[in-house]
């Protein structure tokens, strides 16, 4: 019998992995399914929980959620999606209301974007003279920097996945 993760992914391939939830060493209790695939079967993305964050989580947009016997880290994300919807994704989720940035303003040209992003995080670090100092802000410049480059030279897969790296820390700015 093929294990729930194969039945939920519909053994598609995974396009992201990532950890959507910092600071937590906990192991998942709960598995909780993503909507249904657009353009095919199987969920959109898996996201493992521990307790505490599954019941801080109750609107995570779910289908449905599966007991799991702490099979991944808490705050663990498979993502079936293909590059293009995953920064769609973290751009509705986080990254237009961090920077201001409308991909749609922008025909979803994801260097455009990022490079746009990039320079409203970096005019925000210099704002806050934060300089030399571990901030959440510093470190996401570095993450974006990678998106940005990966963006620029057409790959998209590395974008969608800096960007998702970049979700834990701009849960800590917004």
């Amino acid at each position: 019998m093929p294990h729930l993760i194969q039945q939920l992914s519909a053994n598609r391939n995974l396009g992201g992995l990532r950890t959507g939830l910092a600071g937590c060493s906990l192991h998942a209790a709960t598995l909780r399914e993503g909507p249904a695939q657009d353009d095919g079967p199987g969920a959109a993305w898996l996201v493992f929980l521990c307790p505490a964050h599954s019941d801080d989580l109750p609107a995570w947009p779910a289908a449905a959620s599966h007991p799991d016997d702490g099979s991944m880290p808490c705050g663990t994300v498979l993502d079936y999606r293909t590059a293009e919807q995953q920064l769609r994704s973290h751009a509705d989720l986080w990254l237009t209301t961090l920077t201001g940035v409308d991909p749609q303003a922008l025909g979803y040209v994801w260097s455009d974007v990022l490079d746009q992003a990039d320079r409203v995080l970096l005019a925000r670090f210099e704002e806050a003279g934060a300089e030399g100092e571990d901030s959440p802000l510093q470190n996401m410049l570095a993450v974006m920097g990678l998106a940005r480059r990966a963006a620029a030279e057409g790959d998209l897969e590395l974008a969608a996945t800096s960007l998702g790296h970049c979700e834990t820390l701009a849960q800590r700015l917004l």
